[in-house]
């Protein structure tokens, strides 16, 4: 594998349709109501960013947000992170994710920038961190990727970032 600083063609495609709002959105993301179209501001080899507005909707109690929406959102966004950095015909699986909620995630506009911490043959290691528009450091994300082929995962996460 040769280093690589840019989106290979099929991952620029892939976050062309996303970011446009023409990706074929697994079930568990749109019923969840991820909206990367919407939150998405930054995509590049081993990064993303995204702003979240929080507007109460996912909150447990007062001003504070359920744990397990920061755990799915999380999910997602490291997911996208090592979606960033693969190959042509590669995809992923995650095998863990750990999140660590710090501080209460407040109301306003949550900003969460995930990066590729080591990318090998077969495993990657992503984060993400969720600062509050203050700048202080609510959450951080560690998660565990199992990078195989597109025709090995199979399953409709791979067919939206296989179509054209």
């Amino acid at each position: 594998m040769t280093k690589r600083t840019d989106l290979s063609a099929q991952q620029k495609a892939f976050f062309d349709r996303l970011r446009s709002g023409t990706w074929d959105k697994p079930a568990g993301i749109a019923n969840l109501g991820i909206k990367p179209e919407e939150w998405l501001k930054d995509v590049r080899y081993g990064y993303t960013r995204y702003e979240w507005p929080n507007t109460g909707d996912r909150d447990i109690s007062t001003a504070r947000v359920f744990g397990g929406w920061v755990a799915a959102l999380s999910d997602h966004i490291v997911s996208m992170t090592m979606a960033s950095a693969l190959e042509d015909g590669e995809w992923f699986t995650t095998t863990e994710l750990q999140t660590r909620i710090l501080r209460p995630v407040p109301h306003g506009t949550i900003h969460i920038e995930g990066r590729l911490v080591s990318r090998g043959r077969t495993t990657g290691l992503v984060e993400a961190d969720w600062h509050d528009e203050k700048g202080r450091l609510l959450a951080r994300i560690t998660a565990a990727k199992a990078i195989r082929s597109m025709e090995e995962l199979g399953g409709p996460a791979v067919r939206a970032a296989k179509a054209e």
